[in-house]
């Protein structure tokens, strides 16, 4: 049912969470080139994978179920207890999953340094799972608004 506000911020949370895959997390200006920390693993510029060094978080499954799971939760207008339930795990496992893609990147960064003049910048992939919470927070307060305005008509009945 798109025509709550709430389906909206649903969708723009999966399609942001989904988005990270397109994007660096953080890219690096080495000396001997470029490098990107990317959801699926560490790549230098022509695209081959960083031989010595590989990112311990699977951040590009984890990104796809927490899509998968705002995408699903749209169509359980029905039960409005389980939606937000699903909601507030998934946004959980989303802000822990950002956590994990900082420390990542700090770990990688310190990893860097000790080998080589390092200049870094974080890429939007980085900032997406920020946006991704924010996103289904905004649709957790709709339902619960939504199911607040259910029970009180429940009343009027």
């Amino acid at each position: 049912m798109l025509q709550r506000i709430q389906s909206l911020f649903l969708l723009l949370a999966g399609a942001l969470s989904l988005l990270t895959w397109a994007a660096p997390i953080r890219a690096y200006t080495l000396g001997s080139g470029d490098l990107w920390m990317l959801t699926r693993g560490i790549q230098q510029s022509d695209g081959t994978p960083m031989a010595d060094v590989s990112v311990p978080v699977p951040f590009h499954v984890i990104h796809t179920v927490i899509g998968l799971a705002f995408l699903v939760s749209i169509f359980l207008y029905g039960n409005r207890v389980r939606q937000a339930r699903i909601i507030r795990g998934t946004w959980l496992v989303a802000l822990l999953n950002g956590v994990l893609q900082f420390i990542s990147s700090r770990s990688l960064d310190a990893y860097l340094r000790d080998s080589d003049d390092v200049l870094g910048h974080y890429g939007i992939s980085f900032y997406l799972p920020i946006a991704v919470v924010v996103f289904a927070i905004l649709a957790e307060r709709a339902i619960k608004k939504d199911d607040e305005l259910v029970r009180s008509a429940d009343r009027l009945r």
